[in-house]
């Protein structure tokens, strides 16, 4: 990651060494800080001009013109919803920090405006029954009960849009007619979608093969009840740059043990833990695919992502991890749509 000094001075700095700061690092805006590096205001070349011809002079404190009630994002904040506030309030670029109060990233309103349009296809699956969430799906599919004002399925496909991507399958099954008669060919959402229908349980990876005709380069597959804010481009672009067969989101998973923890050999106790805490890192339901990977899936059969992910391993293939740090939830039980319900107005 790029150092973030250049955009920082002291809050002890004048206002000339702010000028001088926005000098050299071209965004038009510094940020003040702590001496523990935490951000408490933000400096723009507009705040400088009106507390001059204030009467402000160039030797006070920087400290004293700065902006203290300014905008900024956290890490679990979607790039859809950094667009949204940045283009809403006409900030040309937006602190991103961390729990601490200290800047991590700077987005610039000129990176994130628009992304090239691209031919991968996204595939969804949207077939499951989704009984662990009765009595929401007793009357609709999973991917349609609404998280705020949209289905979860339409949020996927506007992520997904707003990163450029423009082409979509859905594998439908339980209740699919509810999710084409919503979505139709994708023209109302200014996207191209097509469906495939599992007449049987095909598993998490088997209905793939019911569009291989269809599938011509890299795509992405991702599960109907996914809420995340990861950057699709640089997911796809990741896994192009390291040449991977399939590349599976990687989500880290924190677990913390509430009994003290024995350590034992041959029945003696070698130590003692007092409610340890342990990291995992699990599958996030998000996977990019080379086109050359279909080969394995096979027709018309239950095959999990699981089996395609051995199978690659077993003939000496690659496949990687991708990190995801942004927001995630996996909605499969009630808990967790109540949750994403509560989050999506801080998220997206």
């Amino acid at each position: 990651m790029i150092s973030m000094d250049i955009y920082c001075v002291s809050s002890k700095a004048t206002i000339k060494e702010a000028m001088e700061a926005i000098d050299k690092n071209l965004i038009g805006a510094v940020f003040i800080v702590d001496d523990d590096k935490k951000v408490i205001g933000v400096v723009t070349d507009g705040n400088i001009r009106r507390a001059i011809l204030k009467g402000y002079k160039i030797e006070e404190s920087a400290k004293d013109i700065c902006n203290t009630n300014f905008k900024y994002v956290n890490k679990l904040t979607s790039k859809q919803k950094v667009k949204e506030e940045m283009l809403k309030y006409k900030i040309r670029q937006l602190p991103l920090l961390d729990e601490e109060g200290k800047l991590m990233d700077i987005y610039f309103l000129d990176n994130i405006i628009s992304y090239e349009q691209k031919e991968n296809c996204v595939f969804i699956l949207a077939g499951g029954l989704g009984t662990r969430l009765r009595p929401l799906t007793e009357k609709v599919p999973k991917p349609m009960l609404k998280i705020g004002d949209k289905p979860m399925l339409e949020r996927i496909i506007k992520q997904f849009k707003a990163y450029g991507f423009r082409n979509f399958i859905i594998s439908i099954n339980y209740k699919g007619e509810i999710i084409e008669n919503y979505f139709k060919d994708g023209s109302d959402f200014d996207v191209n979608i097509e469906y495939v229908r599992e007449e049987k349980k095909l598993g998490t990876a088997g209905s793939i093969s019911l569009a291989k005709d269809k599938l011509k380069d890299d795509f992405i597959v991702i599960n109907g009840d996914i809420l995340t804010g990861i950057d699709f481009e640089e997911l796809l672009n990741y896994h192009k740059e390291n040449k991977y067969d399939i590349t599976a989101g990687a989500r880290n998973y924190e677990m913390r043990v509430p009994y003290g923890v024995m350590v034992m050999k041959d029945k003696l106790i070698k130590s003692l833990e007092e409610k340890p805490t342990y990291n995992f890192y699990i599958n996030s339901g998000i996977y990019v695919l080379s086109k050359d990977v279909v080969k394995y899936i096979p027709d018309n059969k239950e095959y999990n992502m699981t089996d395609l992910i051995e199978d690659i391993i077993n003939d000496n293939g690659r496949c990687g991890a991708y990190n995801i740090t942004e927001y995630w939830s996996d909605i499969g039980h009630i808990e967790d749509y109540k949750k994403a319900n509560e989050d999506v107005n801080k998220f997206f």
